[in-house]
């Protein structure tokens, strides 16, 4: 019992040295208890309110070219093409022929037509006269018989014979019977003139409107300029080829007015008397905005299309015609106002508003009224102040 005991006592001795030489493994520690939080702060992509000018601007094209251009077609298609009278930088006055399609023998019968036509205007304008001289004759042949018929009764009167004085009766009544006869013939020829007269105005008016026929069917088949200046397109033609009905066949501009044009909606950006930049082929050029008859231009002569022109202040002759430039136009601005990222603005229910952070980190929402908006900003009317932070993400 006593050996027992001393056994175990040696054992315990042992394990206590053991223990403390570290050759005995160490109790595992249990990992802390975790630090349960009420909630995690989120990370935020966040943008300053900040001051200053908004200014909202939009970039135009306009092309330097001829205010004053027109564009030439043949109004018939499937003709032969006869010449074409012009070539490319030639100088033409307004109602010069450029080109003319196969014309057949039209020129013969509006010749013949002409002559024609003349011949009845000379008679038309003879007829009155003749018909009056034809009137006169007939009044003077009246006349002579009132006179032979006094003659004859005068003479009746002085017969001593019974018979003889019944001889210039039988007379003086024979004459005033044609006589009669040529008053009573008097109206026929008068109405007879009238119908004369109006046969030779219709006469006319066929013989004018056939010839005008003619030359309008001549005129289908021509091309004559509408405008003087310079001749800048010309269309190339091969012999024997026909004609499209609408194809630009020969362009016309005055280069005396050449200035930047901008069409279509955009031109509503400019009011006569602004004055702009152009940027062409990296130089600046000013200019103002025209009125179209500043330029000699009346509404017939301006295309369908709104149109705006800017005449450069310093003509350049080195531009082209046809350069490419472009014009920014300020279309609102705001001075010192607060201004924001625009995608920092949310809306729901047809009303605007930001998420901000408030003293504890928590997103909270507030109500904006916006104003102006321009590229990647907009302008803040109510709601925030400068220096304020909003949450864009």
């Amino acid at each position: 019992m006593r050996r027992n005991l001393l056994w175990a006592l040696m054992i315990v001795a042992m394990s206590v040295g053991l223990a403390a030489c570290g050759i005995m493994p160490q109790e595992e520690e249990l990992p802390a208890a975790p630090v349960i939080r009420s909630y995690e702060a989120e990370e935020y992509r966040q943008a300053t309110v900040m001051r200053g000018d908004i200014i909202l601007e939009k970039t135009v094209r306009c092309v330097y070219a001829s205010a004053r251009q027109e564009m030439y077609s043949f109004s018939l298609g499937g003709l032969y093409i006869d010449k074409i009278y012009v070539s490319e930088g030639d100088l033409v006055k307004k109602g010069d022929l450029l080109a003319e399609l196969e014309k057949g023998n039209l020129a013969q019968q509006i010749s013949d037509g002409e002559y024609a036509l003349r011949a009845m205007q000379i008679r038309q304008a003879n007829l009155p006269e003749s018909q009056r001289l034809e009137l006169a004759r007939q009044d003077a042949t009246i006349a002579g018989m009132d006179e032979r018929i006094d003659r004859l009764m005068v003479k009746a009167e002085l017969a001593g014979q019974k018979e003889e004085k019944s001889a210039f009766i039988d007379q003086a009544n024979e004459t005033l019977i044609q006589k009669l006869e040529l008053e009573a013939q008097e109206d026929d020829i008068r109405e007879a003139q009238e119908k004369q007269l109006q046969e030779m105005a219709d006469s006319v008016y066929i013989g004018e409107l056939r010839l005008r026929e003619l030359k309008e069917e001549l005129r289908e088949r021509q091309i004559y300029a509408g405008i003087s200046g310079t001749v800048i397109h010309v269309q190339k033609v091969k012999e024997g080829e026909r004609s499209v009905k609408g194809k630009n066949i020969i362009t016309i501009a005055d280069l005396d007015k050449v200035v930047f044009t901008v069409k279509g909606e955009d031109a509503r950006y400019f009011t006569a008397g602004m004055q702009v930049t152009v940027l062409c082929n990296r130089k600046e050029y000013p200019a103002q905005a025209v009125e179209a008859t500043e330029l000699g231009l009346s509404q017939s002569q301006e295309d369908s299309e709104p149109v705006a022109y800017l005449q450069l202040l310093q003509p350049d002759p080195t531009l082209e015609n046809g350069a490419s430039g472009n014009v920014h136009v300020i279309l609102d601005q705001r001075e010192d106002v607060t201004y924001v990222d625009k995608k920092a603005i949310k809306t729901a229910d047809g009303r605007q508003f930001v998420y901000m952070l408030d003293e504890d980190g928590l997103r909270i929402r507030q109500e904006v009224t916006t104003g102006l908006e321009s590229g990647d900003f907009v302008e803040i009317i109510n709601g925030l102040t400068e220096g304020d932070s909003v949450i864009l993400e």
